[in-house]
């Protein structure tokens, strides 16, 4: 229904005179009264997280929930314009609804996926879409005619407060729409533009973003690493997938072509990016992630869907650092009176990106280096030649290759037939990302390498690797170093990574060599063996030179201090010391069937009993020699126990292998009736000794106030450490100062 707005107020002072309940009151125009209805259909994705469209009852299904967001997107469009602001910022469910379609919606590389989508599903899906972005530009539109418009700053502040446009809307919007026609770049440009104009704060949060796509980075690293799980992320392996990469290379796919589009509609963002640094980022992980997400998934599959993924991903991950990048080319011909500074940023970024060769390698494919200098060289004149020249060769190493393939050829030759020192030139490995590894030369001085000691350093590391398989892999490796590190990442090339690796080393033969050499061929049976001088470097054969033999004494003086028959006889007198002296007896002999090993064990437990209790005994005698009435009792123990004593003396001293149990119940008798009398004991005379008394108030007894005397007087006669301790005790917990 039309407005009346008569006045041509904007809709923060318009308001409407509304009846009900038999009175008259004014409503704002915006204001939750005009939006009644809370509920809205929340959209669903078709496509699930393995890249697989939805089939039969679960398609139908989806088709009838998509045709009742299709109508509720209808309702909120032909709502009036003080109606659909009410909706926006007072109904979240409304923008929540907007929201579910951009996070599930088809991606515009839907063809990419390899899923074929009905007709009608497609025209069903981009009637929705139609009217999301109707939605979008309602919200930026100011001024819909000049009954319904909206002051720019109160339209700032609803869209900014009320978060009906954010950062997260515009990157699903990015992929929801896309780049593929020219027409949905330039509806998206003009949502940018719009936005940044009515609110430049967007444009501080769209360099925030970067955070969390550094964060996404880092997550798909973390996946890659994390081969050894279910899922690569830690779920459930889908059945219709391939590998267990697939939702991460889905996901790297998502992430590229965010970066790719946002920089394509939104040119004030390449300087932003390039300001802090994501560039380098991008080139980082194109050099690390990739390559390794690549080899775990064409190790399990080579035929994937998922590879195609990653290799659209790599161009997108080119094109978002070309559009960086080329923002400084585009200001030195802009401005080429003042292109130095643009030109060495440049040269800066590009240089810093050499380390990552794999990322150096592709662009230089896709966007030679030498026709950007040459741009750099005709607007600046100034720059630094050596940087240019610098740059250039490190970025078309690539084109080298053809030129150094027969010297590397003769190399590797080279270092089959050599099984000491090989020559070899420096190289510098291009690692693709299917994991190949080409290796090439560069002309730098030939330096000499020691391949049995590396050899030696890599199987103390991994003893299980065989010295064939190891000597593979120091021709294709500058070091042992470098060799060790492939092995430990298993991040070696696809014709190493199924060789054997328990491959054992078979040196060629000398003889060969030699008849190579010389061109005359030996028939004797003992050429090349281990006494031949012309094929080994140290025969074992004794070689004379000069007068005597080998280690023969020079003189009479060295004949007659030799002392070598010494030395041998060394062994025979040791053996001597082995023999048992005196002469041996049946008794001594050793009997098989007699184990003395318990008894040994036994004795000696029986005599530290007895000791033990002998002077327990004792002690307790000279502790009660005071008590006049335990005296006797005491005088009988001591004289049992002698008696005891003199009686084991007199035995033969007899150790039996399974000893008498009588003889156990009696000894386990005494000891019980020992410990009795002790406890007892020592009862009676901490009673004759007690100075603590009963409760205070109650009386003592006599004997506890003799007792209390006789430590009074007698306290002074011995050294009382105790207070001491306790003083230094109080002390340090600061009860006394």
């Amino acid at each position: 229904m039309p407005v009346k707005n008569p006045n041509h107020k904007s809709l923060k002072y318009l308001s409407f005179a509304v009846v009900g309940d038999g009175f008259k009151r004014s409503v704002p125009a915006l204001d939750k009264f005009w939006a009644p209805r809370s509920v809205f259909a929340h959209f669903t994705g078709l496509i699930d997280s393995g890249g697989q469209i939805k089939r039969g009852a679960a398609l139908e299904e989806w088709q009838y929930e998509a045709e009742s967001f299709k109508d509720d997107m209808e309702f909120l469009l032909r709502h009036a314009h003080h109606e659909f602001w009410s909706y926006m910022v007072y109904q979240k469910s409304a923008l929540a609804s907007v929201v579910s379609f951009l996070q599930n919606c088809i991606p515009f590389y839907v063809n990419i996926l390899g899923v074929s989508i009905p007709d009608n599903i497609k025209r069903l899906h981009e009637d929705i879409l139609n009217l999301v972005v109707r939605i979008i530009f309602r919200i930026l539109t100011a001024k819909e005619s000049s009954e319904c418009w909206i002051e720019k700053d109160h339209l700032r502040e609803l869209v900014y407060q009320n978060y009906l446009i954010s950062v997260p809307m515009l990157l699903d919007l990015l992929i929801a729409v896309g780049n593929a026609v020219s027409e949905n770049v330039t509806l998206l440009r003009k949502i940018f533009e719009w936005l940044l104009a009515i609110e430049p704060k967007y444009k501080q949060d769209l360099i925030t973003s970067l955070k969390f796509l550094e964060t996404a980075f880092r997550s798909i690293q973390m996946q890659t690493d994390n081969e050894g799980f279910e899922g690569a992320g830690g779920g459930l392996l889908d059945k219709m997938s391939d590998t267990p990469f697939d939702d991460v290379a889905l996901y790297t796919l998502n992430c590229s072509f965010t970066i790719s589009v946002l920089l394509d509609v939104c040119p004030e963002m390449r300087s932003l990016y390039g300001e802090e640094g994501f560039a380098q980022h991008i080139a980082r992980f194109y050099d690390t992630t990739l390559p390794q997400l690549y080899k775990n998934i064409y190790n399990i599959n080579s035929s994937a869907l998922s590879l195609v993924w990653l290799n659209q991903s790599r161009i997108q991950f080119l094109r978002a650092f070309r559009s960086i990048i080329s923002f400084h080319l585009e200001a030195v011909l802009t401005d080429p009176a003042s292109s130095l500074a643009p030109c060495e940023d440049f040269i800066a970024i590009l240089t810093e990106c050499l380390a990552e060769q794999a990322f150096v390698v592709d662009y230089e494919r896709l966007y030679p280096i030498a026709l950007d200098v040459e741009i750099l060289k005709q607007a600046c004149s100034e720059l630094d030649s050596f940087k240019i020249t610098f740059l250039i060769e490190g970025y078309q190493r690539e084109r080298n290759v053809e030129a150094f393939k027969s010297n590397q050829q003769t190399n590797v030759e080279q270092s089959k037939g050599n099984g000491h020192v090989l020559n070899i030139e420096n190289k510098s490995p291009e690692i693709y990302l299917n994991g190949k590894t080409n290796v090439h030369t560069i002309s730098n001085p030939v330096q000499q390498r020691d391949i049995e000691s590396e050899i030696a350093m890599v199987l103390d590391c991994l003893p299980d690797l065989g010295t064939g398989f190891i000597r593979r892999l120091l021709t294709r490796y500058d070091s042992g170093e470098e060799a060790i590190a492939a092995l430990l990442e298993e991040n070696l090339p696809p014709d190493l990574f199924d060789l054997d690796r328990s491959e054992v080393y078979i040196p060629p033969d000398l003889q060969d060599k030699l008849t190579q050499e010389i061109g005359v061929k030996h028939y004797n049976v003992f050429d090349g063996d281990k006494y031949d001088v012309l094929t080994q470097d140290d025969p074992k054969c004794v070689v004379k030179k000069g007068k005597g033999f080998p280690n023969a004494p020079k003189n009479v003086a060295q004949l007659l201090d030799d002392k070598s028959d010494i030395a041998m006889l060394r062994d025979r007198y040791r053996e001597y010391s082995l023999i048992a002296e005196g002469d041996s007896t049946e008794e001594q002999e050793y009997e098989d069937e007699y184990d003395d090993s318990y008894e040994v064990v036994l004795e000696s437990e029986s005599r530290a009993v007895k000791s033990k209790q002998f002077k327990q005994v004792l002690g307790d005698i000279a502790d009660e020699s005071e008590d006049e009435s335990d005296s006797e009792d005491c005088d009988e123990i001591v004289k049992e126990k002698r008696i005891e004593t003199g009686e084991n003396d007199g035995k033969e001293k007899f150790a039996h292998f399974c000893e008498n149990p009588e003889d156990v119940r009696a000894r386990y008798e005494m000891s019980c009736k020992m410990k009795s009398s002790q406890r007892s004991g020592s009862r009676k005379m901490q009673n004759n000794r007690d100075v603590v008394g009963g409760l205070k108030g109650q009386g003592q007894d006599k004997e506890v106030l003799r007792n209390r005397q006789k430590k009074e007087n007698q306290k002074s006669t011995r050294a009382n450490h105790n207070r001491k301790a306790g003083a230094a005790f109080k002390r340090s917990k600061g009860m006394i100062s």
